[in-house]
């Protein structure tokens, strides 16, 4: 390697270093910049699923199993999700629908849900996505089109009896869908 490419090779790492950058004071430490060329869909990247739909538990369902929590949702930051999506909705930014009737909510009937079930027992998320595969990089992008937060429910004695399904939010210009015939 000769010494332009050493230096054509620091010049690189100095940009991507510099494009990420740790939140300064008074900024949100959950934010932090990233270049957003690390995420553009190739024009050549395909469509290899429309619509797909799973359902992913974002809380243990067993306590006791401490490799499910640790080796599965490590990473998960499930209340600071639902935290930005409800201050999005209280503020008008995002529109709530109940997932089963597909009808918009009211802010009112979001503060209800809000008194019945707690953030906290937000068990699971639904999603809606649309997964991209780019053959020349060979990467995979994925948009989520759709995000449904449902609550473990609980019986007395702190045993899960199920879930309850709580606001569904649509992203991306992605237009409501009408009940729960899809899922």
């Amino acid at each position: 390697m000769n010494i332009k490419h050493v230096i054509a090779a620091g010049f690189l790492l100095f940009l991507h270093i510099s494009a990420c950058k740790n939140p300064a004071k008074g900024e949100d430490p959950e934010k932090v910049t990233i270049n957003i060329s690390d995420f553009k869909i190739n024009s050549e990247a395909i469509k290899v699923a429309d619509s797909i739909m799973y359902i992913t538990n974002v809380k243990n369902p067993n306590p006791e199993d401490a490799y499910y929590m640790d080796q599965w949702l490590g990473g998960a930051k499930t209340k600071l999700l639902a935290d930005k999506i409800f201050a999005a909705v209280y503020s008008k930014k995002l529109n709530a629908y109940n997932y089963i009737t597909g009808d918009k909510m009211s802010i009112e009937e979001v503060k209800e849900l809000e008194n019945e079930f707690k953030r906290k027992d937000i068990g699971q998320i639904l999603f809606t996505e649309d997964w991209y595969f780019d053959e020349e990089n060979l990467k995979m992008y994925k948009q989520v089109n759709s995000i449904m937060l449902a609550y473990f429910r609980y019986d007395d004695a702190g045993n899960l009896m199920g879930n309850k399904a709580g606001i569904r939010v649509y992203l991306n210009g992605t237009k409501p869908m009408r009940g729960a015939i899809d899922y």
